[in-house]
C-alpha cells in the first residue's frame, strides 16, 4: 500500500450545517455524515468567502480570493493562461506527483466539461443545467429520459420550489452521481494513491426528492424561519429579479411560512438522502480495502437562506449563506475532535497539497486545516459585495450602499445592524477587508508585472523593440 493517503472530496451543492445531525439538527437522520465526524473533525465555523456557486469552486480550485482569481459571480470562469501566471489548481499538483485525479458529478467549469487537472471526468451538471449533454444527459436518454426544470416538476410553483422528482431512484441526480462515483472506485487498480472529488448537484434548489420517500421527516418538525430585517430587506430587490429569470423562473417576492415549511421539508429529505449517497462511497472504500489509507473531506460551496430573513439560496454574507459544514475524518487514525477556530473554503487548497506530501503553493491565500488559528480574520467577495469576519463580529458592505455589522455573539441570527453603534469595531474591520482586497487585487493583476523594469542591469530590456512576456510568467 502507498505511503501517501487517498484523497476523497464530497461536496454536495448549497448545504448549511443546521440540516445535519453533526451540527445540532434533531429533525432528519444523517447518521453516514455524523459517522465522518465521529471518525475525524467537524469545524464548528466554517465560512464559504464568496458565497455564490462559480466563485466558491474557483476559490476551492485555485487556493485563491475570488477578489484575486476574479470570479465573483457565475457566469465567469478562470483565465485560460493561469498556467503561465503560476496559478495551477489543487487537482494538478498531485497528478503531477503520481496521484490519479478523477471529478464526478457537478463542478460547474466553463466550458462544462473542462479538466482542470482531473484525468477522469464523469459529468452531472444538473439540476439547472438542463441543455448540457454531459454523462448524465445520456444516461438519461438511454432510458428515455430527460433533465426536467422545476417548473415542469409537480408542487414547483405552488411551493415556491419545492417539487417531487418523478425520475427512477436510481436517475436521480445525486443518486446517480453516487453511484458513477463508487464504480469508478471499485475499477480502481494497483496502490496509486488517488485524489477524487465527487460534487453533488444538490440539496441545491430544485428542492425536489422523490415523492415516495416525503415521509421520512416530519415536515411539522422543521426549524422556524429568521424573521426579515430592515436591513435584509435592502438585499429583496437583487433577490427577487434573479429568482424571476428563466433558471428559476420563481417570484420570491412573497414567500409564506407554509411554503418555507415545505421547502425546509423537501430539503431536509434530500438531505437523508444525500446521506445514503455519502454511506454508499464510505462502505464502497471499505469493501475495495482502501478506507484505511483514506482521507474524507466534506463541505459544501455555499449554504442557504431556505427562507431566513425571507430570502432564499445565497449571495449575500448572512450566516445561513456562509456557513458551510466541514468535516476531514483521516482514517488513518481516527479521531473525534471538534475545532472551533474559524476556517475557509481556502483552506481546502494548501491542506490538499500538504496531506498529498507536496510544498506549499505561493499562490495559496488560505492556511492549512492542520494549522487553525482563533483569531482568524476571513475576508470575503462577490460582485454584490465584500465581507470580513473575525471571531464575534461580521462586516459587510455591499453596491446597492448597505453597510452592516452584526455581533454574532450576543445577536448570532443577525437581527440588529450595529454598524454605527461601534465605530472603533468598524474601522479595525474596515482595515483588515481594505488590506485583503489590495491584496488580492495584486494577486489579480499579476498578469501585468513587468519585473525587468526595476532597475535593470544593462541589457535587452534597453534595447528599442524589446518584447515583455505576457502574461507575466509565474513566479
Amino acid at each position: 500500500m502507498t505511503d501517501r493517503p487517498n484523497i476523497l472530496f464530497l461536496l454536495p451543492d448549497q448545504l448549511r450545517p443546521d440540516f445535519l445531525g453533526c451540527y445540532g439538527a434533531d429533525f432528519l437522520n444523517t447518521p453516514a455524515i455524523d459517522a465522518l465526524a465521529a471518525h475525524g473533525t467537524r469545524w464548528q465555523t466554517a465560512i464559504s468567502p464568496s458565497p455564490i456557486c462559480v466563485p466558491a469552486r474557483a476559490s476551492m480550485l485555485t487556493g485563491q480570493h475570488a477578489h484575486a482569481t476574479g470570479i465573483l459571480h457565475n457566469l465567469c470562469w478562470l483565465r485560460p493562461d493561469r498556467r503561465q501566471m503560476g496559478v495551477f489548481t489543487w487537482p494538478e499538483l498531485p497528478a503531477a506527483s503520481g496521484y490519479r485525479t478523477a471529478a464526478v458529478g457537478k463542478m460547474h467549469f466553463y466550458p462544462w466539461d473542462l479538466a482542470e487537472g482531473f484525468q477522469t471526468r464523469i459529468i452531472a451538471e444538473d439540476k439547472r443545467h438542463l441543455h448540457v449533454r454531459d454523462d448524465y444527459h445520456h444516461a438519461l436518454a438511454a432510458e428515455g429520459q430527460t433533465k426536467r426544470h422545476g417548473k415542469e416538476m409537480p408542487g414547483y410553483s405552488e411551493t415556491k420550489g419545492a417539487a417531487t422528482n418523478p425520475l427512477p431512484d436510481h436517475l436521480q441526480p445525486d443518486r446517480w452521481v453516487a453511484h458513477r462515483a463508487a464504480d469508478h472506485l471499485r475499477g480502481l487498480k494497483g496502490d496509486q494513491p488517488f485524489a477524487m472529488m465527487v460534487g453533488f448537484p444538490g440539496p441545491h434548489c430544485t428542492y425536489d426528492p422523490p415523492a415516495r420517500a416525503l415521509g421520512r421527516v416530519d415536515p411539522q418538525a422543521m426549524p422556524p424561519a429568521l424573521p426579515p430585517t430592515e436591513e435584509s430587506e435592502t438585499h429583496r430587490p437583487a433577490h427577487v429579479a434573479s429568482y424571476k429569470r428563466d433558471w428559476a423562473d420563481l417570484d420570491y417576492s412573497t414567500l409564506t411560512e407554509a411554503q418555507i415549511r415545505a421547502i425546509r421539508h423537501h430539503y431536509a429529505v434530500s438531505v437523508e438522502r444525500l446521506d445514503e449517497d455519502v454511506a454508499l462511497l464510505i462502505e464502497t472504500l471499505r469493501e475495495t480495502g482502501r478506507l484505511d489509507n483514506t482521507i474524507v473531506v466534506f463541505a459544501s460551496d455555499h449554504g442557504d437562506y431556505l427562507g431566513d430573513f425571507g430570502l432564499m439560496g445565497k449571495g449575500f454574507f448572512h450566516e445561513p449563506s456562509v456557513r458551510v459544514p466541514l468535516i476531514v475524518a483521516d482514517f488513518r487514525r481516527p479521531e473525534a475532535r471538534v475545532e472551533t477556530a474559524p476556517a475557509s473554503l481556502l483552506d481546502l487548497f494548501p491542506s490538499f497539497l500538504d496531506w498529498a506530501g507536496l510544498p506549499a503553493a505561493a499562490q495559496a491565500q488560505g492556511r492549512p486545516l492542520d494549522d487553525p488559528d482563533p483569531d482568524r480574520a476571513i475576508a470575503g467577495a462577490t460582485s454584490g459585495g465584500v465581507m470580513l469576519r473575525v471571531p464575534g463580529w461580521k462586516l459587510g458592505r455591499y453596491g446597492n450602499g448597505t453597510e452592516a455589522l452584526f455581533d454574532l455573539e450576543r445577536d448570532p441570527s443577525e437581527q440588529h445592524n450595529v454598524i454605527d453603534a461601534h465605530p472603533k469595531v468598524r474601522a479595525r474591520l474596515d482595515l483588515a477587508l481594505t488590506a485583503s482586497l489590495l491584496q488580492g487585487l495584486a494577486a489579480g493583476h499579476a498578469d501585468k508585472a513587468v519585473p525587468q523594469a526595476k532597475s535593470p542591469p544593462e541589457g535587452a530590456f534597453h534595447d528599442p523593440c524589446w518584447q515583455r512576456a505576457y502574461p507575466a510568467p509565474g513566479v
